[in-house]
């Protein structure tokens, strides 16, 4: 006859193993989330697009599930263990070994989606090295879940030896997950770029509301206005808040003559290079440096 937990205590062991689903799903992949925008950065390739190249966004997402999951993680499996040697939980009760299983299939599922878009990608073209690199990563990651379910089935917390080899899974797993978050954490954007960045991409948002609204002055008068403010008032009503940058620094306009005009701001950063990882916005109609810069432009209908 199988072990069984007593009533109260299957809500409690119950929630301890759906937690650390929940909290495993959100470390392994993320983890792999890192790693393979590690081997982006490391191993670029040329001809990949967006959605595979390496990319700030992806690898800060990753970074904070891996702060916040990994120590709830760790921390559910500790009072899971506890409860196995304080005898609240039978390590034979048919709820534990439905869960441990349950994991397992999850684990199973994601770990087989890893697999086949990595090998979809190479097929469609990728990189040896990142194919071989991100193959690795999936099947460690898999397999350093599978043996420890494996043997969390089959362990004796009465035994001397079970806290050794509990040891012997846990610290190699957390020393790897450190080395991954340092090493992510090193090349991310760091707050303050990423808040520089905000702020130019907001004012971009400006400047192309701006030139849609003169584009439309423009047809209606075949001439541009002197000054912005003519745009405030009908037809056209120009939002006030797009002549200004986000810390309040008015943009500077002025007309060239013709259908040509320029825009000038200070900006935070500069969206010339894509070394960071991070999606370019309005570099084709408006390429910058950081610092001052005007930028000229003319209506589109002239070109």
């Amino acid at each position: 006859m199988s072990a069984k937990l007593t009533n109260n205590q299957l809500p409690k062991f119950g929630f301890f193993y759906l937690l650390s689903l929940i909290s495993l799903i959100f470390t392994a992949i993320p983890a792999g989330l890192v790693a393979f925008q590690l081997i982006n950065k490391w191993l670029p390739d040329p001809l990949s697009g967006y959605t595979v190249s390496y990319t700030s966004s992806s690898l800060k997402f990753g970074l904070a599930a891996l702060l916040i999951a990994v120590p709830v993680y760790f921390w559910t499996n500790h009072q899971i263990n506890r409860g196995l040697l304080k005898k609240e939980l039978d390590r034979r009760a048919d709820l534990r070994r439905w869960l441990i299983y349950f994991i397992l299939l999850v684990t199973a599922v994601v770990m087989l989606s890893w697999l086949i878009a990595i090998f979809y990608r190479y097929l469609d073209g990728e990189l040896t090295g990142q194919f071989l690199a991100k193959s690795a990563v999936a099947i460690i990651i898999a397999a350093v879940i599978f043996l420890f379910y494996r043997y969390d089935l089959r362990r004796d917390p009465k035994k001397a030896s079970d806290a050794r080899y509990l040891r012997w899974f846990a610290w190699p797993v957390i020393i790897m997950l450190v080395i991954l978050f340092i090493s992510g954490f090193m090349i991310a954007e760091s707050p303050k770029q990423a808040r520089q960045r905000r702020y130019d991409e907001k004012l971009i948002g400006n400047f192309y509301q701006i030139d849609s609204v003169l584009s439309t002055y423009y047809q209606h008068n075949n001439r541009l206005p002197d000054s912005l403010d003519e745009l405030l008032s009908t037809p056209y009503f120009l939002d006030r808040q797009a002549l200004q940058a986000s810390d309040g620094q008015k943009i500077s306009y002025k007309p060239l003559g013709g259908a040509k005009y320029q825009l000038c701001a200070t900006w935070q950063t500069s969206n010339l290079d894509n070394n960071d990882g991070v999606r370019t916005i309005g570099i084709e109609k408006w390429p910058h440096q950081s610092g001052w810069q005007c930028l000229e432009q003319t209506i589109w209908s002239d070109v």
